[in-house]
């Protein structure tokens, strides 16, 4: 850990301390401009004349808010900002000196917070016009409800303040304008919601996450993976098993980091909502009717602070699948990337993740080792559904049990691998490494993939058999008169024998 790490580290500290005095000023304008005070000073400590750089980005979205129509205001805002990012990354190829690492963390959580708040004025802007025209009552309550929590309306001060407010400015979480405006006004905050317990129930796991990333990275570093001698003096398979204490390091750093920006949020404010609500991380409320019942009625109410919730620890590790797993990493950012780009695009499914992971590679950087990683994932995510289609639906509660440890192993393993490309980020490194333990995991997916292609033709084949067998099936009048026999004389009453005489008991006697 250099200098740089400690004062970063300090500083967040420091904001998770400094939200008990935060919390305690009632006042929404005074909060507005303490906050965004703070998130300077904390920025220009860390960023020095880098500074200059997300007061640029945030200034030309204002102008694109206030200039470009609200139809458009949000397709402006994503293009020109990841475009900004690009240039941010490369400048200093181009005679600009070249910004520290964190600064592009704090330009990375802020590019997500200017591009949000254009999709939620474009959003509030579609719905009050869908309002206008409407005329089924019902359609047009839900629309009113739908603005009374998320339309947003904000001036050109309110965005400067929402992207350098100190809560969530040096790592995150992402949250949305209206999540902010929230918590100026206290909301449910002020209702005596105990944040230094929440914060003390969450940090717990930090000094666990230190100790473990410490120990690992000292035994396991990531230099080792591109020493010379990792390949000339270990084998095959310890080059195999050496990504996972790697990824696990990779993982504690994350933890730690995603936790305590938690807790800067929780002693804020930021982020609390009635539980029934069903808070999202990201979003918040998402049961608008619950919230309003709940307004309506004085009772006791149980908060929670799901909606900062950033990193599902024991999800990420646990859930057999990549698909879960990826559900629990990150979750405020995997809102705005499903929010603002999945959900927009009219393509197909493959498609529409792939775009999606192509998005989430391109803001996180652009080294290569970004796209090696997260391009891969649409592909596991496909064989991913193969085999929970042709195997695991079919398989009883134990054969589940026994599919989902394996599913869960091969996961793991997945991860550590893509880790290598996003921790070793340039390609030369990377590719080296995945040579030389012969691609092993992109190779099992083509082998799974080879796998359920067949299985898939082999029952298509099948069932196309089948159909055409009963399509094509003709039973002649001979077949018919036989089966017409068959079940008149298994309807008739049984016969019981007399073996004295040999006459049937009970038969019927010729005329």
């Amino acid at each position: 850990m250099n200098f740089d790490d400690v004062i970063y580290l300090g500083l967040l500290i420091g904001c998770i301390a400094f939200g008990e005095v935060y919390r305690k000023l009632q006042d929404p304008e005074t909060r507005k401009w303490v906050g965004t005070c703070v998130g300077l000073v904390v920025v220009l400590a860390v960023s020095g004349i880098h500074l200059l750089h997300p007061v640029f980005l945030t200034i030309t979205n204002i102008l694109i808010l206030t200039f470009v129509d609200k139809s458009l205001c949000h397709v402006a805002s994503f293009f020109w900002s990841f475009s900004y990012l690009f240039f941010f990354r490369v400048c200093h190829y181009v005679g600009f000196e070249m910004p520290p690492a964190h600064t592009n963390a704090i330009l990375m959580m802020i590019t997500l917070k200017l591009v949000g708040v254009c999709y939620e004025v474009h959003d509030t802007w579609k719905k009050r016009g869908l309002l206008k025209k409407e005329e089924d009552e019902e359609v047009k309550a839900k629309l009113m409800q739908e603005l009374k929590y998320e339309e947003v309306d904000p001036s050109p001060a309110d965005i400067f303040h929402y992207a350098f407010n100190y809560v969530g400015v040096l790592t995150g979480p992402y949250y949305k304008y209206r999540v902010y405006v929230d918590m100026l006004h206290g909301t449910f905050v002020d209702s005596g919601l105990n944040c230094v317990q929440a914060m003390l129930q969450r940090i717990w796991v930090v000094p666990l996450y230190s100790v473990a990333f410490l120990i690992t990275s000292h035994f396991f570093p990531l230099s080792f993976a591109e020493d010379d001698a990792i390949f000339t003096d270990y084998s095959f398979f310890y080059r195999v098993w050496y990504m996972t204490p790697v990824f696990f390091t990779f993982r504690m750093r994350i933890y730690s980091g995603f936790v305590l920006s938690e807790c800067v949020c929780i002693m804020a404010g930021l982020g609390a909502y009635p539980k029934i609500c069903e808070p999202k991380p990201g979003k918040g409320p998402s049961n608008y009717e619950a919230l309003e019942q709940k307004e309506n009625k004085e009772q006791k109410t149980e908060f929670n602070f799901e909606t900062i919730h950033n990193i599902d620890e024991y999800g990420a590790d646990f859930t057999p699948t990549v698909r879960a797993g990826m559900r629990c990493w990150n979750m405020t950012v995997q809102f705005w990337l499903a929010n603002n780009v999945y959900k927009r695009l009219k393509l197909a499914r493959p498609i529409k993740e792939a775009l999606t992971m192509l998005t989430s590679a391109y803001w996180h950087g652009v080294y290569s080792g970004y796209y090696l990683s997260m391009l891969t994932v649409p592909f596991i995510l496909a064989i991913e559904d193969y085999f929970d289609r042709l195997v695991r639906r079919k398989l009883g509660d134990t054969g589940k049990k026994w599919y989902d440890w394996l599913s869960w192993f091969i996961k793991m393993q997945n991860f550590a691998y893509m880790g290598m490309a996003f921790l070793l980020l340039r390609v030369n490194t990377t590719l080296y490494y995945w040579h030389s333990i012969g691609y092993l995991y992109h190779g099992l997916l083509f082998l799974m993939h080879c796998a359920a292609q067949y299985v898939n033709l082999i029952l298509g084949k099948a069932e196309h058999k089948l159909k055409k067998a009963r399509a094509t099936a003709v039973i002649d009048e001979t077949t018919k008169i036989r089966y017409k026999r068959t079940i008149e004389v298994a309807s008739e009453p049984a016969v019981a024998l007399d073996t004295s005489n040999g006459d049937a008991v009970g038969a019927k006697k010729d005329d």
